[in-house]
């Protein structure tokens, strides 16, 4: 699909790799600028696996002369570059954009950072718990308990890699109709805030209605004898209906949202004392008979059962064969290139 567009990536860990590894999915040809003694995610070889398959890798100094001119003779005919340095150290180096620009006008040149190149914040170092934080989402994971917690998983690398995706692919169209490149400023901060808008579009406003997620009975997670249940029912009449027929409390079928959320511990005891008598297939298939949004507490292995009738789980040949995730969309008439090789360091 993106056969014959040529990217170059000089980002290390997370955001900018995994942004051109989905690009190589597509059918790019990604040519990885690594230091020379190879870019610091190698330590953790199932990761870079993960984030660096259907690469190339050429090592070089970016301060030496002869590592500059390298690397310009790559660009030279790049359609795009992926850089994630600190704001600032690629124009340090001398490969930023104006001086990529000169010897490929058209070039696709994306920067992702912390906090963006213009951002009064861009030199505080920060990895995504530290984003996360800034972005007001430790603090809305925390709502129940009261304080931020960390929700463990990395928003902002990913959300970022992400919009760098649709800003590139967005610029390779207007590239191909108009012949023209630009600089893509991406930043880790604005990816994560825009990542959260059901809760934004309320709190910005200062409506303070997040009933939904954080005083719903209908939306939480119930302990039944061998795991958890989570149930899915925001404001829908029919949905709640169906859950109190199927839990055979009739008596609360009518009541309205608003004397939910009112009554929300309350309810929350009654529905757990109906969980605490079924295991997890016992009320998998009570709520699935009775139309009621469910999920099942699983395991990120188990969840691989379900993810495995896609085909998106592929391997990556490294050090050894590495299970990872591919690209996860079904093309009527493409085949992402999900196995792959990784570039090795001699």
């Amino acid at each position: 699909m993106l056969e014959g567009i040529k990217v170059v990536e000089v980002a290390y860990f997370y955001p900018g790799p995994f942004c051109t590894q989905l690009l190589a999915e597509l059918g790019a040809e990604v040519i990885k600028i690594e230091p020379e003694k190879g870019e610091p995610m190698r330590y953790n070889n199932a990761a870079f696996a993960a984030l660096n398959r259907n690469k190339k890798s050429l090592f070089l100094n970016l301060k030496s002369d002869d590592g500059k001119e390298k690397f310009f003779e790559v660009v030279k005919d790049a359609d795009v570059i992926v850089e994630g340095f600190r704001p600032g150290v690629a124009k340090k180096l001398g490969i930023d954009y104006e001086s990529v620009k000169k010897i490929n006008p058209s070039i696709i040149y994306c920067s992702i950072s912390g906090f963006g190149q213009n951002s009064s914040y861009k030199k505080v170092a920060v990895h995504d718990i530290n984003i996360m934080s800034f972005a007001g989402i430790c603090n809305i994971a925390g709502l129940k308990l009261n304080k931020p917690i960390d929700p463990n998983v990395q928003l902002s690398d990913f959300a970022s890699a992400m919009f760098a995706i649709v800003s590139i692919l967005s610029a390779l169209i207007r590239k191909l109709k108009e012949g023209v490149g630009c600089y893509i400023d991406i930043s880790m901060m604005d990816s994560a805030f825009a990542s959260i808008p059901l809760h934004t579009s309320s709190l910005l406003n200062e409506l303070g209605n997040l009933e939904d997620f954080i005083k719903n009975p209908g939306y939480e997670i119930y302990k039944v004898k061998d795991g958890y249940i989570s149930l899915g029912i925001l404001d829908e009449p029919h949905f709640w209906k169906n859950l109190c027929n199927a839990l055979e409390i009739m008596h609360l079928s009518e009541i309205s949202y608003s004397e939910r959320v009112e009554n929300c511990d309350e309810i929350k005891k009654i529905i757990q004392e109906r969980f605490n008598e079924m295991n997890v297939d016992t009320a998998a298939k009570l709520l699935t008979s009775h139309n009621v949004p469910f999920g099942i507490v699983y395991s990120v292995n188990q969840a691989k059962e379900i993810v495995s009738e896609r085909n998106i789980i592929c391997k990556a040949n490294y050090d050894r064969e590495y299970s990872v995730v591919g690209f996860p969309a079904v093309f009527s008439n493409y085949n992402p290139r999900r196995d792959g090789n990784v570039p090795l360091k001699d």
